[in-house]
């Protein structure tokens, strides 16, 4: 299915044939762009989605397997190991007791075996170590040590090299595994008996043995039980982690539920009682981002009630004027002048306002940048050389050039609030000027001084509360405040002293300094490219 998008400046449906106008231009733009964007692929979505007791048994399912497959070859082979010691000590028990019935009789060397004594189990096989109802039939074979048959089996290969030395058994048998023809897989026993003869010594050679087949059966059911264990084990483990997963996340449920149930406009504190060590600083966190919230909302509240009762004034002056001007109680030349002034307030107050929010919501988002302090101040005074001149103002830049790194348009905000303030206040024909001073810590300190009256001590630091303002001043107080905050947001300070303790001139031995120490660095530089 294609993408579509409406366009609100046509009310028309694209794709871009349908129009070419410059919003659809740009929806279009904007459904290229999501149509190339990937879609997440379902197992990363549900990855995101996942709960933690779910994730928990993710992570401890692989070690737990891992660990009970590997406890379960050890298990088995032990278990093996044993079963297979048990069955090769009943053989070597089996060649023993058969070499203890070999007796010398009228000259030749004669073995009498009750058959009995050959089935261990009841078993009725027929054919060479061949299984029946319950385990298999043992066969054996006596020979000389040359493979000159005895008695027994004579199916059954002989065992012709000596047996060695057995150190578990302390005497000279081999064990060994044969396929046998028609029984397949066995295991024998091979003694080396020396027997008196008339000939003399002899050395006789008793095989026992029995088939595979049995042992296979053992060790799959060896196998099967203890996988059994081991899958039962694991079951109750799971379930067991779920459980305490379950009832340790029972308090984050609750602290769940009374989130959701809490109005949204409720900022107070989150309270719990005996929270989880691991819950605390989550919940210290949540209440500190209330408390910065709510703190900011009130902020927020204040200022914009201060703000419409601000513009208040000026909205209604400017209605007065124009309604003046409707009448002719003022002359047209006259009312045109009026309502362009308090326009130019009004649109000033509107641009602190602006400012004001911007450096509330900017510091955190915005990379810092590189600038030269003197070129930036030189900047500032070009701009306002109109207001200068119009006043007749002196004006003077002091200070070599200084690299900082830091948020410009803040510096630039705060030096043109306060190069206007000391414009405006300073007697016509009078002296003001900038001078910049590097701290030998990387900052500076930028003072902007004026041949202005001043201000009193107490207006000096009440003055950079929002709306305070001094009654000479024909401003809504919100100049210095916005710079104080800027301050602020630069990890400056900003302060305002009468005259001067050392003047560099007469003239600025009286009036107003307005000091900014700025640090060397705020912010993270962007980086280039």
């Amino acid at each position: 299915m294609r993408s579509r998008s409406w366009c609100t400046a046509c009310a028309r449906s694209w794709p871009p044939p349908a129009c070419r106008s410059p919003p659809c231009a740009a929806s279009a733009t904007w459904c290229r762009r999501r149509a190339a964007m990937p879609e997440p692929e379902p197992e990363t979505a549900a990855l995101r989605t996942r709960s933690l007791r779910t994730r928990l048994l993710l992570w401890l399912i692989g070690p737990l397997v891992a660990f009970l497959a590997v406890n379960a070859y050890f298990t088995y082979t032990s278990a093996l190991q044993t079963a297979q010691l048990a069955f090769d000590r009943l053989l070597v028990t089996s060649a023993h007791a058969l070499a203890d019935l070999i007796r010398l009789e009228r000259g030749e060397l004669q073995i009498t075996l009750p058959h009995a004594a050959l089935e261990i189990y009841d078993g009725s096989g027929s054919g060479i170590g061949e299984d029946g109802p319950g385990r298999s039939r043992m066969v054996y074979r006596v020979s000389f040590l040359d493979g000159e048959y005895l008695a027994g089996d004579e199916d059954l290969a002989p065992y012709r090299e000596r047996p060695p030395q057995h150190p578990l058994y302390q005497s000279m048998i081999a064990l060994y595994d044969i396929t046998a023809r028609d029984a397949g897989p066995m295991r024998m026993a091979a003694l080396l008996q020396p027997v008196e003869s008339f000939e003399g010594m002899r050395l006789v050679v008793v095989q026992v043995g029995e088939s595979s087949a049995y042992r296979t059966r053992l060790a799959a059911q060896i196998l099967r039980g203890t996988l059994l264990r081991q899958g039962a084990l694991l079951a109750i483990l799971l379930l067991l982690i779920w459980a305490v997963a379950t009832v340790a996340l029972k308090p984050a449920r609750a602290l769940a539920r009374q989130l959701d149930l809490r109005p949204a406009r409720d900022l107070t504190p989150v309270v719990m009682a005996r929270p989880p060590q691991e819950l605390k600083p989550v919940v210290e966190g949540f209440n500190g981002l209330l408390s910065r919230l709510a703190a900011a909302q009130e902020q927020q509240r204040r200022f914009v009630a201060d703000a419409s009762h601000q513009l208040r004034t000026p909205l209604t002056v400017l209605q007065l004027q124009a309604d003046a001007g409707l009448r002719g109680d003022l002359p047209p030349e006259e009312a045109l002048a009026s309502i362009a002034a308090t326009t130019r307030r009004a649109n000033r107050l509107v641009e602190q306002l602006l400012s004001s929010a911007r450096a509330q919501q900017t510091a955190a988002q915005e990379p810092a940048e590189r600038f030269d302090l003197r070129a930036l101040a030189e900047d500032v005074a070009v701009e306002l050389s109109p207001l200068l001149a119009q006043r007749h103002h002196a004006f003077r830049l002091d200070g070599a050039a200084c690299e900082l790194v830091g948020y410009r348009w803040m510096v630039r905000e705060i030096l043109g609030n306060l190069l206007k303030n000391a414009i405006e206040f300073t007697p016509e024909g009078g002296a003001l000027g900038i001078r910049l001073q590097p701290d030998g810590a990387g900052g500076a300190a930028l003072t902007v001084w004026d041949s202005g009256p001043g201000l009193s001590d107490a207006m000096c630091e009440q003055v950079f509360t929002p709306f305070v303002t001094d009654r000479s001043s024909r401003g809504a107080g919100l100049g210095l405040a916005i710079c104080m905050e800027l301050a602020r947001t630069l990890g400056a300070s900003l302060t305002l002293v009468n005259g001067s303790a050392e003047p560099q001139d007469e003239k600025e031995a009286v009036g107003l300094r307005a000091t900014l120490r700025l640090p060397g660095r705020v912010g993270h530089e962007k980086m280039p490219g």
